[in-house]
């Protein structure tokens, strides 16, 4: 039958061509105005000096430049959240999905340890978003310089680096959830929930003076700071979004290896 990994791949094959000319379209709808906002850079530069401090900061301040345009219509939200609910949705399907689909049992009955299944389940998650946001990087280069958005690959490579460890540290999550649930919309629901209020968080933080402390509670603020795409990727903040992967992934093994499993 071959690996779990090799199995939970094949059968999302068909969703992740999907998700793969999705992810193109953006790209290339982003990159086809850029034209249209550099004539006008004095206009919407303006426009954006007028927002509040904390939404300029969360957007960028920048955004006639071509690094400052992606940033603030790619990357502020809408590339993060693509792959974020990619990625929930794989970490909640993992165990809880096949539990509700009343496979698991079958599963675990051939000489496969529980540990096994969810490794690989989990390795299956990080794979797929890898591999999504490796297509997201190389629509970026190819679709870019026709519309004059020219950026250095490392530059390109680093923010999307930073989304896919923000869609992982909550694809762990959602993983977790589910494995000691065996429960997927209880996974969504839960992980969605602390992805909506981490975000506002964040976003809150950048206009209240004396919540620093509380941004830093925040997987967004990790991600968003600095800018990746303008600055590069922080080690520190790459560090602290793997390591929320990962916690979240061991806590997923200690429960699926304790908890009785519905049949």
């Amino acid at each position: 039958m071959g690996s779990v990994l090799t199995k939970t791949l094949r059968g999302q094959r068909r969703a992740l061509a999907w998700w793969v000319v999705g992810l193109v379209a953006a790209c290339v709808l982003t990159t086809a105005f850029y034209p249209t906002i550099s004539k006008n850079a004095a206009s919407f530069q303006k426009l954006l000096d007028s927002l509040p401090e904390g939404l300029r900061k969360a957007f960028g301040e920048n955004f006639a430049s071509p690094a400052g345009y992606l940033q603030a219509r790619l990357f502020s939200i809408f590339a993060p959240v693509l792959l974020l609910i990619y990625a929930i949705g794989a970490g909640s399907r993992a165990i809880a999905g096949e539990e509700e689909r009343q496979s698991l049992d079958l599963l675990l009955s051939t000489p496969v340890r529980r540990r096994r299944v969810l490794l690989d389940k989990a390795l299956a998650m990080i794979t797929a978003t890898v591999g999504l946001g490796a297509v997201l990087a190389l629509a970026i280069v190819v679709t870019g310089p026709p519309f004059e958005i020219s950026i250095g690959v490392a530059n390109v490579v680093a923010a999307v680096a930073g989304c896919v460890l923000l869609a992982l540290a909550f694809g762990g999550i959602a993983l977790a959830v589910g494995a000691g649930t065996g429960r997927r919309s209880v996974a969504v629901g839960i992980t969605a929930g602390i992805a909506a209020g981490s975000y506002l968080i964040d976003i809150l933080a950048l206009s209240v003076n004396g919540l620093g402390w509380l941004q830093r509670l925040s997987p967004f603020f990790y991600y968003r700071d600095p800018e990746s795409i303008i600055r590069g990727l922080d080690p520190i903040d790459a560090i602290v979004l793997g390591a929320i992967a990962v916690i979240s992934v061991a806590i997923a093994v200690w429960a699926f290896e304790r908890r009785d499993l519905s049949a």
